[in-house]
């Protein structure tokens, strides 16, 4: 696959503005950041367009584009070449078939013109025999050309499943099996329009207090917990929603169809849940206890993306910084002012 199409002019057009806008912003032109914005000018990939705001002051997340851009590439790469391979071989073992058809089709012309030219009895068998060993050899030619199909159907399959485990893992947090970033990404794409305004809310959960968990149990507990609580959060949600991680002990939950209000109350009920449930520690009789604090918000018509994620994440930092263990809205985060 050829992944950058336009010519030399365009290219060239390209990478001066990228070098012309990036050193207006203050952003370093480095080969990740070079690659990020080129991206970004293309306007191919809504991902990239819709976090390049954010790229521009966090380098982070310039290298967490510049990753997704450089899976993106490989993963057609290798999906356009096992495409062709197949498409290549079918195509060889037509054009083979269709010859010895061709060929036979052929002999048996010629064999009919000779038997109804001819009237001699022993002639006329030597010609059915003729037929009959073209017409065998064709049918064995068939046959041989199912079975490449069958060989090219079973090979198919197995791309199939290859390109299924590749998006499942390309889609999947390693550590607790629940959506990652670009699995979120896709489902806003799919599911937020401009006629989700006013029903489509945002949750951002953090884990009160990780760090100690971490410290005081080790970080293989401090994984079990993550594990544990994005379980809880799969089923205590409905299927239409969306629940990822968001980064370290932070999740997001996407609720389509769901106003603020009752974001708000679900979210309570997450809170809730997350405060009363005790997780037993293996190979000991201790329990560990966990709160968690809660952002959320709503979408608004014509907005940016990032804009609605980061007043759920702006009204998450209000939680924690007025006490944790606590749901605040984004209409509550913006009306407090707290050191």
């Amino acid at each position: 696959m050829r992944h950058y199409r336009e010519n030399f002019a365009e290219s060239k057009l390209l990478a001066e503005t990228v070098l012309a806008e990036t050193i207006q912003l203050g952003v370093r032109p480095n080969p990740i950041n070079f690659m990020v914005w080129y991206e970004y000018l293309l306007k191919r990939d809504a991902f990239v367009v819709d976090r390049i705001a954010v790229a521009r002051d966090h380098e982070e997340t310039a290298v967490e584009l510049f990753n997704h851009i450089v899976s993106r590439i490989c993963v057609m790469n290798e999906i356009d070449g096992l495409v062709l391979k197949l498409v290549n071989d079918i195509i060889s073992d037509i054009d083979g078939w269709e010859s010895n058809l061709e060929r036979h089709t052929q002999t048996l012309e010629q064999a009919l013109s000779d038997l109804s030219a001819k009237s001699d009895v022993n002639l006329a068998s030597m010609v059915v025999k003729n037929v009959v060993e073209s017409v065998k050899d064709l049918t064995d030619s068939a046959r041989g050309m199912k079975s490449k199909m069958e060989e090219v159907r079973s090979e198919v399959d197995t791309l199939k499943k290859q390109l299924e485990v590749s998006y499942k893992e390309a889609h999947t947090d390693p550590l607790t099996g629940i959506g990652n970033r670009r699995a979120m990404d896709k489902f806003v794409a799919e599911n937020l329009d401009e006629n989700s305004f006013d029903n489509f809310s945002c949750i951002i959960l953090d884990i009160d207090y990780f760090k100690r968990i971490n410290d005081q149990h080790g970080h293989m507990v401090g994984d079990s917990v993550l594990r544990f609580i994005a379980k809880l959060l799969q089923q205590a949600s409905k299927g239409q929603d969306f629940v990822g991680r968001f980064g370290g002990e932070e999740f997001i939950l996407l609720l389509p169809q769901t106003s603020a209000s009752n974001a708000y109350a679900f979210a309570e009920k997450l809170r809730k849940l997350l405060q009363d449930t005790n997780l037993k520690l293996r190979n000991t009789q201790d329990t560990l206890k966990f709160t968690a604090s809660i952002g959320v918000s709503t979408y608004r018509k014509g907005e940016m993306v990032t804009d609605f994620i980061n007043r759920a994440d702006n009204a998450l930092y209000v939680a924690k910084g007025t006490g944790r263990n606590r749901v605040v809205d984004e209409i509550e985060a913006a009306n407090t002012k707290f050191a």
